[in-house]
C-alpha cells in the first residue's frame, strides 16, 4: 500500500465509525412506538405503586390539586406534556424527584406530591401520570377528567422531541464526518 494512501484510509475509517454510532445511537427500541408511561421507552411493571384519584370533575380554568403517593422504590412521578392528553392541561410540578424539596414523604423510594393541575378547555380527557425507579421499571396510572364551564384555549400542538432527538442523533455525527472528511481530503491535497 502506498504510503500516502494510509491518511485517506484513517479519515475513512473515521468516517465509518461516526456512521455507525450515529446509527447505533438512533436505535433504543426499534419495536417501542409508544409514549413513555405506556410501555413506551421503560418496561412496564407492576412493583412500582402509583396512587391518586382515578376520576375528576374540573372546570376550565379552574386549577383543582391531585394528591399523587408513589412507592415501592419510585425514583420520579411525572405529568409530562404530549403523554395522553396532558397537553390540555397546566400542571404546577411535571417533575417530581424522590427526596426533592417538592416531596413531602421523607422516605427513600417513596413519593408523596401535591400537585395543582389546570384544565385549559372543555372535554373529557386522560390525565397520564408516571413513576419510574431505577433498572427502567415504570408504572403509569391514567385519571379521566372532565372538563366543563367556559370554553379556554386550544392547547398547543405537541412538539414531537423524540423525533427531534432522533434525528439531531443520526445527522449531527454524519454531518461532522462529512466535513473531517472533507478537512483531511483538502489538507492531503496540498501536501
Amino acid at each position: 500500500m502506498k504510503r500516502n494512501h494510509i491518511p485517506k484510509l484513517i479519515a475513512v475509517m473515521g468516517f465509518l465509525v461516526l456512521l455507525i454510532a450515529a446509527t447505533g445511537s438512533v436505535i433504543a427500541f426499534p419495536d417501542q412506538t409508544n409514549e413513555c408511561g405506556g410501555s413506551g421507552c421503560h418496561d412496564t411493571h407492576a412493583t412500582l405503586t402509583l396512587t391518586t384519584n382515578s376520576t375528576v370533575d374540573a372546570t376550565t380554568g379552574e386549577s383543582f390539586t391531585l394528591q399523587i403517593t408513589a412507592g415501592n422504590g419510585a425514583n420520579y412521578v411525572a405529568i409530562k406534556e404530549g403523554w395522553a392528553d396532558n397537553d390540555y392541561f397546566t400542571v404546577s410540578e411535571p417533575l417530581v424527584q424522590d427526596d426533592s424539596t417538592n416531596d413531602t414523604n421523607l422516605a427513600v423510594g417513596e413519593i408523596s406530591v401535591e400537585v395543582t393541575i389546570t384544565p385549559l378547555t372543555n372535554g373529557t380527557y386522560t390525565l397520564r401520570i408516571w413513576t419510574a425507579s431505577a433498572g427502567d421499571l415504570a408504572e403509569s396510572f391514567d385519571i379521566t377528567v372532565t372538563v366543563t364551564g367556559v370554553p379556554g384555549t386550544t392547547p398547543p400542538p405537541t412538539v414531537d422531541l423524540f423525533g427531534i432527538w432522533s434525528t439531531m442523533m443520526m445527522w449531527v455525527p454524519i454531518a461532522s464526518g462529512v466535513i473531517l472528511l472533507i478537512l483531511g481530503y483538502l489538507a492531503l491535497r496540498r501536501k
